[in-house]
């Protein structure tokens, strides 16, 4: 079951907006996350530079959506978080088919997206915030390698900051 990252293509904003629309995706998921990147694909647009949106394909399927940005560019957000700071990449992501969810697919998108972004240069920390009573997302970034580093608040609401490092990072 190889997951792929694909960068998301315009044309499929509204794949992307049925998913953001999905029960078990609105629990979870902040309609501004994705505001940037749906707002630019409608409009024909950039996507802001310092935000990728990519899709999450599972042998080819497209089942997911994922991100990652500059935290630098995000505001005062993540400046309370210890460690964070310049050469940091923030990640979010979605299983936006439910068939597709509970079935280990969000981890190795996980994997698959932090080893990705350590093979940049200049990325040596990825950080994600999913909600603290989000414990399926919470174990996916743990059992992916991530650490917890404490609830924090943030504009949008509690949250559970988890971190990598690019110098302990096991590939």
């Amino acid at each position: 079951m190889p997951i792929d990252l694909v960068p998301y293509p315009a044309g499929e904003v509204a794949r992307l907006e049925g998913w953001l629309d999905a029960q078990h995706v609105k629990r979870w998921w902040k309609p501004h996350w994705t505001a940037p990147v749906v707002e630019a694909f409608r409009a024909g647009t950039p996507v802001p530079d310092w935000l990728r949106p990519w899709r999450i394909d599972l042998d080819g399927r497209p089942i997911g959506y994922a991100q990652d940005y500059d935290v630098m560019q995000d505001g005062d957000v993540w400046l309370s978080v210890d460690g964070v700071g310049p050469g940091t990449r923030g990640i979010d992501l979605l299983i936006g088919e439910e068939d597709a969810v509970n079935r280990k697919h969000g981890r190795a998108a996980i994997r698959a997206l932090t080893a990705r972004l350590f093979a940049e240069e200049g990325c040596d920390r990825v950080v994600a915030d999913p909600h603290p009573d989000h414990w399926g997302a919470i174990i996916a970034f743990q059992k992916a390698g991530y650490r917890e580093r404490g609830r924090h608040r943030f504009p949008s609401g509690q949250v559970m900051v988890l971190t990598a490092a690019k110098a302990v990072w096991k590939a």
